[in-house]
C-alpha cells in the first residue's frame, strides 16, 4: 500500500448543507432579490479573500448584503453558511482507515468563522490527524500553493497522498503538484467512494 495519508475535503463530501446553497439561501432572500443565483455568484466571489485569511467574512457579508439592499437579512444569511449536517458514513470511512493506520487530515477551504463553527461542531480536531484550512494557510483550493502547503506540513511525499473533494478543478490541481486526487460527491455513494479508495490500495 504506498498511499500513508488521504486528505478530505469538506463540503460535498464529510459535510453538506441539508438542501443546498440556493434552497437554503432563498428563504432568506428570495422574496427580497429576482437573482437569488447572481446573489450566491456575487457572495462566493466576495468569500474568496477571506478563504485566503485576507479578510473576515463577518465584515465583507454585511456590505454585500447592503449592496442588495439586503441589510437587515444579516443574521439569517450569516446562518445559511453554518447550517450544516455531516455525512456520518464518510466521517465512518475516515475512522475506519486511521484505524488501518492511515493518516488522515481535512484539507478544506473555509473562511475563519464557518471553519472554527465546523471544528467544535464536528469534532474535526479529533476525528483527523490534522486541519489544514485555508484561512489559516494564506492560499485556497485550487491554487496549487494550497497543496505545497499541506505538503510541507505533512513531511510526506505527494505520490503517497490521496486527496478527495468533489470539485473538479480542485482535483485537477491536486494532481498538478503530484498528489492522487479522485473526484467524489456524497450525491455519488458510498460505494463509489469506496471503488475510489481501492484503485489506491485502501482497506475499505
Amino acid at each position: 500500500m504506498s498511499v500513508t495519508t488521504v486528505l478530505w475535503d469538506a463540503d460535498g463530501v464529510l459535510q453538506q448543507l441539508p438542501a443546498g446553497w440556493e434552497a437554503s439561501m432563498r428563504p432568506v432572500v428570495g422574496h427580497l432579490v429576482d437573482d437569488v443565483d447572481g446573489f450566491l455568484a456575487e457572495a462566493f466571489e466576495a468569500e474568496r479573500p477571506a478563504l485566503a485569511g485576507r479578510a473576515r467574512w463577518v465584515e465583507v457579508l454585511p456590505v454585500l448584503l447592503e449592496r442588495w439592499g439586503l441589510a437587515d437579512r444579516y443574521d439569517d444569511a450569516l446562518q445559511v453558511w453554518l447550517t450544516i449536517e455531516p455525512v456520518v458514513e464518510t466521517q465512518d470511512v475516515v475512522r475506519a482507515l486511521r484505524g488501518h493506520g492511515l493518516r488522515c487530515c481535512l484539507a478544506t477551504n473555509q473562511d475563519e468563522h464557518r471553519g472554527r463553527h465546523m471544528q467544535e461542531t464536528f469534532g474535526y480536531a479529533d476525528l483527523f490527524d490534522a486541519t489544514f484550512y485555508s484561512y489559516e494557510l494564506g492560499v485556497a483550493k485550487p491554487d496549487p500553493g494550497y497543496f505545497t502547503a499541506v505538503l510541507d506540513r505533512l513531511h510526506e511525499p505527494a505520490h503517497r497522498v490521496l486527496f478527495v473533494d468533489d470539485n473538479r478543478a480542485n482535483v485537477e490541481a491536486a494532481r498538478t503538484v503530484g498528489l492522487l486526487a479522485e473526484q467524489w460527491h456524497v450525491d455519488d455513494g458510498q460505494p463509489a467512494l469506496r471503488a475510489h479508495l481501492a484503485r489506491h490500495g485502501l482497506p475499505v
